[in-house]
């Protein structure tokens, strides 16, 4: 069953619409798209695990005039009754998510060419090559956008950011107590800081100490992957985007996972911070589309 979400065009027609379908072990998963076009072709969005897909809602009327845009919420962190008592937790399940999810919206469009193009942001960049190199014909072009690849702090200086998460994280996941105590303090300091334009995105994983202790786990296991190695396997042209002025993700990394990439089409900065792209930033989206349309 679909439904009208969220986001309005210009003429007051919903954009993106909502179905709810099992993934590949029958876990329902909120899968968002805007009404298919023969005449777009299809581009699937990668969010970062732990996020709603609001995040994006400025940047969904940019690519739709180009695209028939597609993306879903991940498990684990967001619907915590959705997630069987004692699931595994596997960044690899976020990549076979987005496998079914490809495979599910040819059923909307079963005139569709075979393959679509993706967009990977943040920690779901990391998500998009290992779907990628696991699903090479039914990908045919991959941008990865300020992308977290999760490199030794040896091989790339990490930011103030991503040592303060490599601290928090761990020990969110280490149990349920450490849990509780860290999202009563964290919750302590929100009142005091000022909330961001994302915060009410972004938080979510922060809000509950059973949040936090899945979002921890979900780290350690996006942090045990070598996304070096799976670059080494992505075979799709891949353009990779970073921001100059991003403090989560720094653009050293850019660089490093691109040399790993045997399709890579090379590295593009755009000004701004990480959420540029959520912005719809038109720098960053001109690029996205001359790459994916010409």
């Amino acid at each position: 069953m679909q439904s009208a979400i969220g986001i309005q065009s210009a003429d007051t027609e919903p954009l993106m619409r909502k179905s709810r379908i099992p993934s590949f072990d029958g876990r329902p998963l909120n899968v968002f798209h805007t009404d298919a076009r023969a005449d777009r072709a299809d581009l699937v969005l990668v969010l970062p695990f732990g996020v709603r897909h609001q995040i994006a809602n400025r940047l969904y009327p940019v690519l739709a005039a180009d695209f028939n845009v597609i993306t879903w919420e991940s498990r684990f962190v967001l619907d915590l009754d959705a997630d069987a008592h004692g699931a595994a937790i596997e960044a690899d399940t976020h990549a076979r998510d987005m496998a079914h999810v490809i495979a599910q919206s040819r059923t909307w469009r079963p005139d569709a060419p075979a393959q679509v193009d993706v967009v990977g942001y943040c920690s779901g960049a990391g998500v998009a090559m290992l779907a990628a190199a696991r699903n090479a014909r039914r990908i045919r072009r991959l941008a990865l956008v300020s992308g977290e690849y999760m490199l030794p702090p040896t091989l790339c200086r990490q930011s103030a950011f991503q040592r303060e998460v490599d601290l928090l994280l761990p020990a969110a996941a280490s149990s349920m107590a450490r849990a509780r105590m860290l999202a009563e303090k964290i919750a302590a300091a929100g009142r005091k800081a000022p909330a961001s334009e994302f915060e009410a995105f972004v938080s979510l994983p922060f809000s509950s100490a059973e949040h936090l202790h899945r979002y921890g786990m979900n780290y350690l296991a996006y942090r045990g992957v070598d996304f070096l190695r799976v670059a080494q396997e992505v075979p799709q042209p891949t353009l990779v985007v970073a921001a100059r002025d991003d403090r989560q993700v720094g653009v050293d990394s850019a660089y490093i996972v691109s040399s790993r990439l045997p399709g890579a089409r090379g590295v593009m900065t755009v000004d701004g911070d990480h959420y540029e792209l959520c912005r719809g930033q038109q720098a960053m989206t001109s690029l996205l589309s001359a790459f994916f349309l010409h």
